[in-house]
């Protein structure tokens, strides 16, 4: 029969190997969300003068609320550098399909996209996912008068992080 879960975390509650191999990561996670609050302070700030209540960019990611007045604040951002967890949060809160029309955006993302590293070329863990994030962003932004651009794109980078799901909104809008 096996442990019972409260077996389980009693019997990690006294591993000394586990214990020491948690509070290490506790302690790196910390780092990191030290490192992107101080990154994104100057954005956040900026959001909270424009009457967006945000802790973070993350905030408007995959959120119902209308945030389309920080479109300006969160493309000038994108012209910053960040840590790439604060460039996947500004690319994703961008990947609306209100936007689709934004041509200053779709080349910005065309731009960050060609000089984002891919995951493969990143030793960091927690650098990784802002190529792809980028990707997102196109995918959810491409319209037909675009296709070039996107074929463009992909041909230069062909193993890029989401690759696929452009080549798919390329295969859609071909049919448009």
């Amino acid at each position: 029969m096996g442990k019972t879960a409260a077996e389980l975390m009693a019997e990690l509650a006294s591993n000394k190997k586990y214990l020491d191999k948690k509070k290490e990561q506790d302690e790196k996670n910390a780092s990191l969300e030290s490192i992107c609050a101080e990154d994104e302070n100057e954005l956040v700030s900026e959001l909270n003068l424009a009457g967006y209540r945000v802790k973070s960019v993350w905030d408007f990611v995959n959120s119902d609320n209308d945030y389309l007045g920080a479109v300006p604040i969160l493309i000038s951002h994108l012209k910053v550098e960040h840590h790439p967890k604060i460039l996947a949060g500004l690319v994703r809160s961008l990947a609306v399909s209100d936007l689709s029309n934004d041509e200053e955006l779709w080349k910005l993302l065309l731009k960050l996209y060609d000089q984002t590293l891919s995951n493969s070329e990143i030793s960091v863990p927690e650098e990784r996912g802002a190529q792809e994030a980028i990707a997102v962003a196109l995918e959810c932004l491409a319209i037909a008068p675009r296709a070039d651009s996107l074929k463009d794109l992909i041909s230069r980078n062909p193993k890029g992080d989401g690759v696929h799901w452009l080549q798919d909104k390329l295969k859609e809008i071909d049919f448009v």
